[in-house]
């Protein structure tokens, strides 16, 4: 009995934690021998471990049921601590009976049998020529409330980490369409109804949000894959991808495979999102040097990198990196690419601050060269120098030049080519000296005037003015020059 007791005591003024140690209380053996913090700090996690599992050999039945009791809440404490200390606020049925009514409103919407009232008419506000089809939406059936609904019930599961829910909702949404009644009317995406102001929800939160649902509930080798799809809606297109880490309350995990992941799939993808998401991520990753060798390793499809590199430079008068930049990149681009020239004009600024006033030049020619403007040419002649050494040259360059109308992709401009139309052809032929050339195309020998459009009504109007003979205008005559601004004839 006496053992009984003094076992009792032992036991009672140890105090274990069972996540590995930490922070292990000062206890009283036998009232004589202290164990300290020192000495446990001295044992490792398995010395720790095995303590305990000693200690728990000499409890009885009692004392092992509160042992238990100890050791469970220590590891609740853990498990609450490792969610950042919130715990679910929606129960499992609760979600179900959520789940289940949106899921219905969901199948009502995609068949139609939840659908817009929507009228078109024309708008003639910027005049008769230049009219707008409007498409007026109404929302008689209350699909805006059901679907605000879902987005905050969506972001209400995001916050209790329940993300295959809220990535159904998501999904789904970013590629619905909602009926109108009338079938000349085209469907309803959820831009068109944010901007009627049928659903209310700022869409650059919500698109964050919803890749990092996407992220959460992916495989890590599909992440990437999936992501970069939703960047083809448009609310997505300015978005940071490094914003997305920090949408949710959970931090993101096996972040250096999605990086590298993610970086690969950039390089093969062209366009100026692409361009744009590619340069920060590396730029993350890696810095500004990391950024240069992307570019030298990635120019045919990214060239606008150089220049990406060149600003970062620029940041901290890095002139010496953006000339040396700037050299390797006109080297290696196309001379076809516009982007080629404001490189080389960006170089050429860099050379001017270090007064390299050979470089300079070569870098203002290569820019007429790669954007062959009247602007760029006439920046040839701005030194003495330059124009007998660059500025002649010009005539000949101009005799390559691609025929055709620019055509520019709002997608991908990093890529667009410089093509010369017959108008700034002429242009260039005129300031190069080739009045011959402008002569010839000057005339006209089909005897017709070859007035545009948009000139024909103004022109007929100033030839009946200048034909006016009378001294005093008459109420027809002020007419047609009001008609064309000249609202002051007397």
């Amino acid at each position: 009995m006496k053992q009984e007791k003094k076992k009792r005591k032992f036991i009672q003024t140890i105090r274990v934690r069972a996540a590995v140690g930490k922070n292990i209380k000062n206890a009283v053996v036998g009232g004589k021998h202290m164990i300290t913090r020192e000495k446990l700090k001295k044992l490792n996690k398995e010395n720790l471990i095995e303590l305990i599992l000693e200690m728990s050999e000499l409890l009885t039945e009692n004392q092992n049921r509160k042992y238990n009791q100890i050791v469970a809440g220590y590891l609740t404490d853990q498990s609450v601590n490792s969610h950042d200390g919130v715990q679910a606020r929606m129960s499992d049925e609760f979600v179900s009976e959520k789940m289940a009514q949106i899921k219905i409103w969901i199948q009502q919407i995609d068949e139609g049998e939840l659908y817009l009232n929507a009228d078109e008419y024309e708008d003639y506000s910027s005049g008769y020529w230049d009219s707008d089809l409007i498409t007026e939406y109404y929302d008689e059936q209350g699909i805006g409330d059901k679907i605000n609904t879902m987005l905050r019930f969506a972001k209400d599961c995001v916050d209790d980490r329940k993300y295959q829910e809220a990535s159904l909702i998501y999904e789904w949404i970013w590629e619905m369409e909602v009926f109108a009644e009338e079938e000349y009317v085209d469907p309803a995406d959820l831009e068109v109804l944010v901007e009627k102001e049928i659903v209310t929800v700022d869409l650059k939160q919500l698109a964050l949000l919803t890749l990092y649902v996407d992220y959460q509930v992916r495989e890590p080798e599909e992440r990437a894959e999936d992501i970069y799809l939703y960047f083809s809606h448009y609310a997505f297109h300015d978005l940071h991808i490094e914003d997305m880490f920090h949408a949710g309350r959970e931090n993101l995990t096996e972040t250096e495979q999605f990086w590298n992941d993610w970086i690969s799939l950039l390089k093969t993808k062209s366009g100026d999102t692409e361009s744009r998401l590619l340069k920060e991520a590396v730029l993350y990753r890696e810095g500004i040097e990391g950024l240069v060798k992307m570019a030298n390793d990635n120019y045919k499809v990214h060239p606008s990198l150089y220049l990406e590199a060149m600003n970062e430079y620029d940041k901290n008068y890095g002139y010496s990196q953006i000339e040396k930049i700037g050299e390797n990149a006109i080297e290696k681009i196309d001379s076809k690419l516009i982007i080629r020239s404001k490189i080389a004009l960006k170089a050429a600024c860099a050379s001017s601050y270090l007064n390299h006033t050979e470089k300079l030049m070569l870098f203002c020619w290569e820019s007429f060269r790669s954007d062959s403007t009247v602007r760029n040419l006439l920046r040839l002649f701005a030194t003495r120098e330059m124009a007998e050494q660059y500025g002649i040259r010009a005539e000949k360059a101009l005799a390559s030049r691609i025929k055709g109308n620019p055509i520019t992709s709002i997608r991908n401009y990093e890529l667009n080519q410089n093509i010369i139309n017959n108008y700034t052809y002429n242009e260039l032929n005129f300031y190069t000296g080739n009045f011959k050339a402008v002569k010839a195309v000057s005339k006209n020998p089909s005897g017709s005037l070859g007035w545009s459009n948009c000139f024909v009504g103004e022109g007929i109007c100033l030839f009946l003015l200048y034909l006016f003979e009378d001294a005093v205008p008459s109420k027809a005559a002020k007419a047609v020059a009001n008609s064309i601004g000249f609202s002051g004839l007397q």
